[in-house]
Formats: structure tokens, sequence, C-alpha cells
């Protein structure tokens, strides 16, 4: 009985572990690509026109 349960502590362990593992990858890759991203977005906003003494008015 101890050596299964043993066994199924080792298993849970390494799952858990792998598993924090590659959410620490991902979430690490998701940042610095969203970073990457925002920084494309502000530059091309920045190129928009204001629409300045455009009239609203059809």
């Amino acid at each position: 009985m101890n050596t299964t349960l043993a066994q199924f502590l080792k298993i849970g362990l390494t799952v858990v572990t792998i598993s924090a593992f590659l959410f620490f990858i991902g979430y690490n890759l998701v940042g610095s690509n969203t970073t990457t991203y925002s920084a494309k977005i502000n530059g091309a906003q920045s190129n928009l026109p204001t629409g300045a003494g455009v009239s609203s008015n059809n």
C-alpha cells in the first residue's frame, strides 16, 4: 500500500512540476509577444490621420 501511494505521489509531483514549468514558459512567451505587438500597434496608431478639419455634419 505504501509503495502504491509513494508511486502515485511521485507521478503527481512530476505532473505538477512539468505543468508549472510549461505554464511559466508560456506566460513569458505571451508576455514578450504582447509587448512587441503593443509597440507595433502604437506605432501604427501614431501614423493615422487625426481627422482635424473634417466636419462630422453630413
